[in-house]
C-alpha cells in the first residue's frame, strides 16, 4: 500500500476487505461458477457448472491446487 495505490488478491474463498470511515469496502470479488463469466471460462476449458459447483463438486471456480481441473492442455494458465 502507497499512498496511492492499494494492491490486493484473493486467495481460495478469502476475501479483501477495507474499512474506510467506518465502512467496509469490498476489495476483491468471489470467484463463484454461477456468475456468468466465471462459468463461460469453465465451459470453455471443456468442464461444466452443475448445481452452482465446478463439474458438480468445487465452490469455488479459481484455486490454488485442484489440479485435476486444469489438465486441458490447450490452454494457457490464464485461460
Amino acid at each position: 500500500m502507497t499512498n496511492d495505490e492499494i494492491i490486493c488478491a484473493n486467495a481460495g474463498d478469502s476475501r479483501c476487505v477495507m474499512a474506510k470511515g467506518g465502512k467496509a469496502i469490498n476489495m476483491s470479488e468471489d470467484h463463484k461458477p454461477e456468475c456468468e463469466i466465471e462459468r463461460k471460462r469453465i465451459e470453455d476449458a471443456g468442464g461444466m457448472v452443475e448445481d452452482n459447483r465446478v463439474n458438480g463438486i468445487l465452490n469455488l471456480s479459481r484455486s490454488f491446487g485442484d489440479y485435476e481441473y486444469k489438465l486441458n492442455s490447450k490452454l494457457k494458465a490464464d485461460e
